[in-house]
């Protein structure tokens, strides 16, 4: 029985991780809230970022993009927001105003026949207005926009996002969990290493193979990082409020899944809101971030947390899903590269502090090590 269908469903989750699982539930209900990272600070994020002074957008397009009705036309539409330059040293901003004056360009044919157009290439033309010199680099179309709609719509990301949104009639709505463009993350890992920025904590876990200890959010000032007590976007404060179903979802844990526990306002909102049902989906593989580690393992670092301000896991996780993996321990990926299940360990554990523990098969068939998108709706919509 789906319990959820059109109730309020609010998702904190990494860039497109959940991508699959995500069209199955608006299937269910036009209520969702995307919740996604904010503090990317890689690749061509990273050169908007700090040429304009925002908020990195990349997450935030990936959501919106997801969430466009899968129509014929809308094909056109995703098409155009997520076309990329090539990959090359240095693209001068002048190639962007080539292609938009140019009717034979890409942007053109990707555009073509959309009523939105029009639209679509105001928001490039404002964009080159607003950035003088940048390096276009496997630069999004997209990511180009969502700076034009910031600049447009009174430097308010919430304002720009809900527009953009409108414009596309999006199925849901997405939310950065921060709006302050100088979050960054800082991570001590336990060689006693200390790494600031997303991109590099990612990169030095998967190389150096050591594990992540503790992860806060710090502010840039100047050149220097201080650790400050970040502020969450109220609109997602609201939303967690309001919601009867909290999905934590597939994603990095360290880099996209816990920054949204590391403040103090959402915690305590998650704590306060006790009608919802609060879901901690496992990955069903270990990343670079999390090597050899198990459920068990996870829910300690999130039940750690939880002791530090006070609460207890169940105040921020009522149910935790992972899939039966048969006690197989690794696979094959479409890449040819051995990738090792997430074991459970001993979550029974926390079954006195009233959690539920759901083993369920939850992985494709067709597509070892990635979700049966199906089935996770059909489990989280039933709970």
């Amino acid at each position: 029985m789906l319990k959820f269908k059109n109730k309020k469903i609010t998702i904190l989750s990494g860039g497109s991780a959940i991508k699959d699982i995500m069209f199955e539930l608006l299937t269910y209900s036009k209520n969702i809230t995307r919740v996604v990272p904010s503090t990317d600070n890689g690749a061509s994020s990273k050169i908007l970022r700090e040429c304009c002074n925002i908020l990195s957008v990349g997450d935030i397009r990936q959501s919106i993009a997801m969430s466009i009705p899968h129509t014929q036309q809308n094909k056109q539409l995703v098409k155009f927001i997520n076309w990329r330059f090539p990959v090359k040293k240095y693209i001068f901003i002048d190639e962007l105003g080539k292609l938009i004056l140019d009717k034979n360009s890409v942007l053109y044919q990707l555009s073509d026949g959309l009523e939105i157009q029009k639209e679509l290439f105001e928001y490039l033309f404002l964009f080159l207005e607003k950035v003088d010199s940048i390096n276009l680099s496997n630069g999004s179309i997209g990511n180009f926009i969502l700076v034009a709609a910031y600049f447009k719509h009174n430097r308010d990301w919430n304002e720009a996002i809900e527009k953009l949104e409108t414009l596309f009639n999006c199925s849901s709505k997405s939310l950065p969990i921060y709006l302050d463009n100088q979050y960054h993350l800082k991570a001590n890992f336990y060689n006693g290493t200390v790494i600031c920025g997303e991109s590099e904590i990612s990169a030095f876990g998967a190389n150096s193979k050591h594990k992540i200890e503790s992860l806060k959010i710090c502010q840039l000032q100047g050149n220097k990082f201080s650790y400050v007590n970040p502020v969450v976007n109220p609109k997602v404060l609201k939303s967690i409020e309001e919601s009867e179903l909290i999905v934590f979802s597939p994603g990095s844990f360290f880099t996209s899944i816990l920054p949204h526990l590391i403040n103090n306002e959402l915690p305590q909102v998650l704590c306060q809101n006790r009608r919802a049902k609060k879901v901690f989906l496992v990955n069903l593989a270990q990343d670079s971030e999390t090597k050899s580690f198990t459920a068990e393992d996870i829910m300690q670092i999130i039940e750690r947390l939880a002791h530090e301000k006070g609460y207890v896991l169940s105040d921020f996780i009522t149910h935790i899903i992972i899939n039966n993996h048969y006690n197989q321990e690794s696979f094959f990926n479409s890449k040819q590269q051995k990738q090792h299940y997430i074991q459970t360990g001993d979550l029974d554990k926390y079954l006195k502090e009233g959690i539920e523990i759901i083993v369920g098969d939850l992985e494709d068939p067709w597509k070892r090590g990635e979700f049966d998108a199906k089935e996770v709706g059909r489990v989280l919509l039933g709970l």
